[in-house]
C-alpha cells in the first residue's frame, strides 16, 4: 500500500502525525474483511429437481426385487432367473450414475412376495417383464438423446427378458 499523505516526523509542522495515519491505515484493512462476509454468505441451497428418470430407476429396482422374491419362494428358479435378476441390478447401478445428485432413493417398502408354484410364479415374471419392457421403450424414446445408448440397452434387455421368459 502506498501513503501519499504527508507524515509529521515531530514538532508541529502540519501534516498527519504517524500514529494517525497508522490508525487510518488499520482502520481500513481491518475494514475490507468485515465488508467481504456479507459477499462470502452463499444463498441457502435448494435440493435439486428430481431427475425424470427417477421412475424408471426406482421400477427397475422393484422388478429386481420381485426376482429376488421370486428366487426366494421357488429356489429351483435361481440358475435360470438369476442373470436376469443380475441385469436389472446392473441395470439400477447404470441409472445411478447416469442421474448422479438428482437420484431419490426408495423409501422403504414392503418385500415382494411370488407365487410358490413355479407355473404361477414365471407367469408374474413375465407379466412383469413385459410391462417393464413397454416403459423400458417408452422412456428410451422420450428421454433427451444423450440417453439413448443406456435406455436403448436397458430396452433391448427387457425384451431379451421377455423371450427367455417366454
Amino acid at each position: 500500500m502506498v501513503l501519499t499523505v504527508p507524515v509529521r516526523m515531530g514538532g508541529d509542522r502540519g501534516g498527519h502525525s504517524r500514529r494517525t495515519v497508522l490508525g487510518a491505515v488499520l482502520a481500513v484493512v481491518g475494514a475490507v474483511p468485515l465488508a467481504g462476509c456479507d459477499s462470502l454468505r452463499q444463498a441457502p441451497r435448494e435440493r435439486p429437481a428430481p431427475d425424470p428418470l427417477n421412475p424408471f430407476y426406482l421400477d427397475t429396482l422393484a422388478l429386481a426385487r420381485r426376482y429376488d422374491a421370486t428366487i426366494t419362494a421357488v429356489p429351483g428358479l435361481a440358475e435360470r432367473l438369476g442373470p436376469l435378476r443380475d441385469a436389472h441390478h446392473a441395470h439400477a447401478q447404470a441409472l445411478v450414475r447416469e442421474m448422479g445428485p438428482g437420484l431419490n432413493q426408495p423409501s422403504a417398502t414392503p418385500s415382494e412376495t411370488a407365487p410358490a408354484d413355479q407355473t404361477a410364479a414365471l407367469a408374474a415374471l413375465l407379466a412383469a417383464e413385459k410391462e417393464a419392457s413397454a416403459a423400458a421403450r417408452e422412456t428410451c424414446l422420450t428421454a433427451p438423446s444423450y440417453r439413448a445408448a443406456l435406455l436403448g440397452s436397458i430396452a433391448a434387455a427387457r425384451a431379451s427378458h421377455v423371450e427367455a421368459l417366454s
